[in-house]
C-alpha cells in the first residue's frame, strides 16, 4: 500500500516542506510575527489544510512562477504574491487545466504509483484564480524575529520566475530556476544567466538549495539540490553565451522515448534550450 497523504518534512527550524505526491513541493516558513508559504502545488490534496496546521501565524502566500504545478491550489487564498511578468500564464485557466490533466501519465512514468496510493484522477484546477499582488526583484518578506526573506527575479524557465533567499536558515528556495533538469524557453539564455548571476552574488547568504520538486516522482528521498547546481548552471549558460559550448540535439536522458531536444549537460545539471535564443537581439552579453 502506498502513501496516501503528502509528506511533510521539517527542513530547518520553523521551516517545512510539503511534498505533494512527488509532483511538486510547497514550503512554509515562520518567523515570530508572520509566516510565508512558497508555491501552492498541483491540486492533488488540500494544501491549505496542511498549511494552517503547520502555521499558527498570519501568513503571506508567494509563487515562484506561474506554471500549473506551482499554482493549482492558489484559489484557496484571496490573494497571492506573483511577479507581474507571469500574470498572463497564471490566469490562463484553459491552458493550465489542460496541462494539469496530463500530470497522471507524466508522473506515472517517474514512479509515482510505486510510492503513492492516490487516484490521480482527483487532480483538479480551479475555475478562477485569486488576486495577484506584485512581487518585484528586491521584495522582502519580514517575518519577524530577524527573519527576512529576499526575492530575486530570475527569468528563464518563465518570464516571472523568482527565487527566495532566507539568510536566517541559509536556504535558497529556487523554484524551477536552478535545478538539475532546467528548461530555459521563456527568455534567452543570456537573460537567464543575468538572473542567476544575481543569485551567485548572494551565495554568502545560503548553503542549501531546495527547489520546488524535492522527492520527485516516486522518490522518497527529500534532499537539497547538489552543492554544484548553481555553478553548473552558470558554467553552461556562460559557455553558451560566449560561444564556447554547442548544444547537443538528442533525446533527453530525463525523457527517454520523447522527441529530441537541444540541451547541454555539465556536472549535476542538464539545461534544455532553444538554440535560436542564446542572446536575443539588442541584449548586452552577461559575460
Amino acid at each position: 500500500m502506498g502513501i496516501k497523504k503528502p509528506i511533510v518534512l521539517e527542513i530547518a527550524y520553523r521551516t517545512f516542506a510539503i511534498n505533494e505526491f512527488g509532483a511538486a513541493t510547497a514550503f512554509v516558513l515562520m518567523g515570530t510575527e508572520k509566516g510565508l508559504v512558497i508555491d501552492t502545488g498541483t491540486g492533488m490534496y488540500n494544501l491549505r489544510e496542511i498549511v494552517d496546521e503547520l502555521c499558527d501565524l498570519p501568513y503571506d502566500v508567494a509563487i515562484t512562477h506561474g506554471h500549473c504545478d506551482h499554482i493549482a491550489w492558489a484559489d484557496q487564498w484571496e490573494e497571492v504574491y506573483l511577479h507581474p511578468a507571469d500574470n498572463d500564464i497564471f490566469y490562463d485557466i484553459k491552458r493550465n487545466k489542460e496541462m494539469t490533466a496530463n500530470y497522471p501519465g507524466m508522473m506515472a512514468k517517474h514512479g509515482t504509483y510505486d510510492a503513492y496510493d492516490i487516484p490521480m484522477s482527483q487532480i483538479t484546477f480551479p475555475d478562477h484564480m485569486p488576486k495577484t499582488l506584485p512581487m518585484e526583484d528586491g521584495h522582502v518578506f519580514d517575518l519577524g524575529g530577524g527573519r527576512k526573506v529576499d526575492v530575486i527575479h530570475t527569468p528563464g524557465h518563465s518570464k516571472g520566475e523568482v527565487v527566495f533567499i532566507d539568510p536566517y536558515t541559509r536556504i535558497l528556495f529556487s523554484g524551477d530556476a536552478c535545478n538539475p533538469n532546467l528548461g530555459i524557453r521563456a527568455t534567452s539564455i543570456n537573460t537567464a544567466l543575468k538572473g542567476l548571476l544575481k543569485v551567485k552574488a548572494r551565495e554568502a547568504d545560503f548553503d542549501r538549495n531546495f527547489n520546488s520538486h524535492i522527492g520527485y516522482g516516486g522518490s522518497t528521498v527529500h534532499i537539497a539540490m547538489p552543492d554544484s547546481c548553481l555553478d553548473d548552471c552558470l558554467y553552461i549558460m556562460s559557455g553558451l553565451v560566449k560561444g564556447e559550448i554547442t548544444p547537443e540535439h538528442a533525446v533527453s536522458p530525463f525523457r527517454p522515448g520523447s522527441a529530441p531536444i537541444y540541451f547541454v549537460r555539465h556536472g549535476a545539471v542538464q539545461i534544455s534550450l532553444d538554440p535560436e535564443r542564446i542572446i536575443d537581439e539588442g541584449e548586452e552579453p552577461a559575460v
